[in-house]
């Protein structure tokens, strides 16, 4: 569409230019009978009827003096022919005007037909401009809509992913405060792997254990505090007791505390 507007505009644009030449470069006006086919037509019509004119003069002429050609009769007989002559050069000014006339009609004929062509072309100019401004627009109203879904869809996908974050770390949070076993669809939706989440469950399981507790009994020496020895074992009691410890061939008697000590 837009090409054949364009093809039409550059035909009527050659066509405006071509009639302004022809407007501006017409030769003003001059008369010549010899060119003018009303004044030849005219010219033989009134040739000849001044030819027949001369001849019946001349024979009405030759009549009176007995049938014999004369002077007279000649005299007469070109009268009448210059009559005729004269007739036609008395129309020479009314063939004048109507040339002039023609002249004048034919110049009003191009100017009427240079208006309506620059007419048309300033209409096309005006419908080609028109849908060039529609186009433009219509490709800016395009850029924005794409710039606007663009920016929809950025804010969407920011607002998806603090959607998941937050899922994220409720999910990490409730793992880790309770051993909860979330389901594939809870994972995926908070964008945590069953990995993940099986270590968080493991982790939580072993600070559930029950804490180990080391007790260590110190044995005191009663006769010999230097050489008490220390012995330690796992429990969760704490104790006091005594025991009899041998020293080479003869016995010895002490006492031990024990305590708790925690790992």
């Amino acid at each position: 569409m837009a090409d054949s507007s364009i093809g039409s505009i550059a035909e009527l644009d050659r066509e405006v230019e071509a009639l302004y030449q022809a407007i501006m470069g017409r030769q003003p006006f001059s008369y010549r009978a010899a060119e003018d086919p009303m004044y030849r037509s005219m010219a033989d019509r009134y040739v000849q009827n001044g030819r027949l004119a001369m001849r019946d003069a001349m024979g009405s002429a030759a009549a009176l003096t007995g049938g014999y050609g004369s002077s007279y009769a000649q005299a007469v007989g070109q009268q009448q022919f210059d009559e005729y002559l004269r007739q036609l050069s008395e129309a020479m000014p009314e063939l004048y005007g109507l040339a002039y006339q023609q002249y004048l009609d034919e110049g009003d004929a191009m100017q009427d037909r240079y208006g309506l062509a620059y007419e048309r072309l300033e209409g096309e100019r005006a419908q080609e401009a028109a849908r060039q401004a529609a186009e433009y627009q219509r490709q800016r109203d395009a850029i924005a809509d794409e710039r606007y879904a663009q920016e929809q869809a950025a804010k969407a996908a920011q607002q998806s992913y603090k959607q998941q974050q937050d899922r994220y770390q409720n999910l990490v949070k409730i793992i880790s405060a309770s051993g909860y076993d979330p389901s594939d669809a809870e994972l995926a939706a908070a964008g945590l792997s069953r990995a993940s989440a099986d270590a968080l469950r493991r982790e939580y399981e072993r600070t559930r254990q029950p804490a180990q507790v080391e007790t260590r009994a110190v044995y005191y020496n009663t006769e010999n505090p230097d050489a008490s020895n220390v012995h330690q074992s796992t429990g969760d009691t704490a104790f006091v007791g005594r025991i009899s410890k041998k020293t080479g061939s003869s016995s010895s008697t002490g006492s031990f505390k024990g305590g708790l000590s925690q790992r």
